[in-house]
This record gives structure tokens, C-alpha cells and sequence, in this order.
């Protein structure tokens, strides 16, 4: 049985937000059948740590979610008869929850929730040598997780990364939304079509209305709120520097991945990032203001040259770092 944390009080609704991410990674929840988009961003990931992952090693998915790196990386690790303790950290208790569910009788998972309280009873971010009690890592793996840490916040986490691993051990990272200059010309940033549903939304008259019964600066807050959910991309640089200047030596790479535009439906769908449409009350009116401004967000990107009549081309960058 998988230790560590352990849901408890979520809400129907927090498990309906994790049972969706989940369903927006695998076809009808079925571990069998990764969507197309999960399958073929994680796979490079996978593979590039494998090497440097042996029997008895200690693994860390930091932002681990509902869990799909971590199923797809156990099962790499089962064909290869390859046994390790595998520490799964996420901070959101909806989709972390679901992640608790699913592997629960992995004797060798082990869950730790990365948000805790201070004296003063507010929230905060607990160190990654605090979560692993000075024990060190072998491996780091963090899977579409780095482009939503705040830019101010990268060089401390290289940090904590870099002090967590044994020498010579590593981490390897993916995303799909960073900005460098290397992206193809024909492939997009992973949430460029969620921002562009943002900002169609942004003018809806319905949603307006209900922000404007909200007053200024509740309206003001709100709007604050929602740009967060997806927010702009910062340069790979960044990370990079970050990442050199905490002690890592490594190197990068790319691929495009297609995302089919059901996947992209049933992702933005997601409670959790259906709040884009906030303040319009969940339900079919959320759910159709969704669904058209999605659909005009990819034929915009068809006419663009980054997508088809199938899918639009996602750029993921990958990263290999040795401590």
C-alpha cells in the first residue's frame, strides 16, 4: 500500500476536478490508453531518465498531479523489472487525491502534499529537504510543472533541486510551455489555445455582466485570478541560468507533440482550468461560452499555420541536468 498523504474532506467537487484531469490525460480513465498528446510529451521524459534510474534508486516526481508521469515512468520500471521508491509532491489535494486513488497499492509510492501552515496558520510551500527529511534523491523528474512556478521563484527551486540530489544524480524536466528560440515556426506553445479562449472570454457580454455586479475591485481581483490559470510564458533562459547558477551541468532538447482538438476540449474542461470562464456559473452556459471560444481559438491557429483540421503542434523543450 502507497504511504504518505492521504486525502481527507475533499468535496464532490475536488473529486470531480481530479477524476476530469485525469480522464483529460487517459481515454475514459483508462491507464491502457494514454491520450495521444500524454503518451508522446512524456515518453521523451521517460526516457531520459531511465539510465540513471537502477534498483533500490530514490525517485522524485515533483508536481506530480493526478499522477500521469509517475504511472508512465512505474510502467517503464515494471517491464524492466526495475524496482525503486518512487515520492510523488503536488500541492493541489483534488487532482493529487485521485493520484492517491489510482496508485494506492504501489507499496513503493510514496505521497507527500507540498503545501503545509506556518505558526501563523497561513499557507506556504514546504522545502523539498524538508519534505525528504535530508534523505537524498537519485533522481528528479518534474513533467509539465516548471512554466507554472513564478519566474521569481525558479532559481530558489533549482536550488532546492540541486541540495536534494545525491552527486551526480539528476534531473530531468519537460514543458510545453516555455518560450526559446528554437520553437518551430509551425508549432505553438502548450497552452497558447487556453490563453486565446481567456482572452475571446475576456469580452463576453454574460461574463461581463456578472464582473460587473461584482464592483471594481472585486471584478479587478478576479480578472487577477483568472490570468493566473494560464499564465504567460517566461523564457527558457531562466530556468537555464537557475539551474547553472545552483551547480547543474546539463543540456536541452525539443519535439513537437500533436494535440488533437477533443483532447484540447476535454483538457480546458477541466474544472480547475474551466475557471477561464469565470464568473459564468458552471454548467452548459460555462461549458458552451468553452466550447465556441475554443473552437475559434483553433481555427485561428489552423489559418495561423500551427495547427490542422485534427490537431494543433505543441513545442516541448526537455531538459537533462547532472548535480
Amino acid at each position: 500500500m502507497a504511504s504518505g498523504w492521504v486525502p481527507e474532506g475533499l468535496s464532490e467537487a475536488e473529486v470531480a476536478d481530479g477524476e476530469a484531469y485525469h480522464r483529460a490525460l487517459y481515454l475514459d480513465g483508462d491507464l491502457e490508453r494514454p491520450a495521444g498528446w500524454h503518451r508522446d510529451s512524456v515518453d521523451r521524459l521517460i526516457q531520459l531518465a531511465i539510465p540513471h534510474i537502477s534498483e533500490g534508486s530514490t525517485i522524485v516526481d515533483y508536481g506530480s498531479g493526478t499522477g500521469g508521469s509517475a504511472i508512465e515512468l512505474l510502467k517503464a520500471l515494471d517491464e524492466s523489472g526495475i524496482g525503486v521508491e518512487l515520492i510523488l509532491i503536488d500541492p493541489l489535494p483534488s487532482w493529487f487525491g485521485k493520484a492517491r486513488e489510482i496508485l494506492e497499492d504501489r507499496e513503493e509510492v510514496h505521497l507527500e502534499l507540498s503545501v503545509g501552515r506556518d505558526e501563523n496558520g497561513r499557507m506556504k510551500f514546504r522545502k523539498l529537504g524538508e519534505i525528504l527529511s535530508g534523505r537524498k534523491a537519485d533522481v528528479i523528474i518534474s513533467s509539465s510543472t516548471l512554466h507554472l512556478i513564478p519566474e521569481r521563484a525558479i532559481s530558489g527551486l533549482a536550488m532546492e533541486f540541486h541540495g536534494s540530489l545525491r552527486q551526480g544524480g539528476v534531473f530531468v524536466w519537460d514543458s510545453g510551455d516555455i518560450e526559446c528560440d528554437f520553437r518551430p515556426e509551425d508549432s505553438a506553445r502548450l497552452h497558447d489555445p487556453y490563453r486565446a479562449v481567456r482572452e475571446i472570454l475576456r469580452e463576453d457580454g454574460d461574463r461581463l455582466g456578472l464582473l460587473a455586479k461584482m464592483g471594481g475591485d472585486g471584478a479587478l481581483k478576479e480578472e487577477q485570478r483568472l490570468d493566473r490559470i494560464f499564465p504567460e510564458p517566461f523564457s527558457l533562459d531562466v530556468i537555464i541560468g537557475a539551474l547553472e547558477e545552483a551547480g547543474f551541468e546539463g543540456e536541452v532538447s525539443d519535439k513537437v507533440v500533436d494535440f488533437s482538438k477533443e483532447d484540447a476540449q476535454r483538457f480546458v474542461q477541466v474544472p480547475r482550468l474551466a475557471e477561464i470562464a469565470a464568473p459564468l456559473l458552471e454548467g452548459e452556459a460555462r461549458d458552451s461560452a468553452i466550447r465556441k471560444a475554443l473552437e475559434k481559438a483553433l481555427t485561428d491557429m489552423e489559418e495561423g499555420g500551427f495547427a490542422d483540421e485534427h490537431h494543433y503542434r505543441s513545442h516541448w523543450v526537455y531538459g537533462r541536468h547532472i548535480a
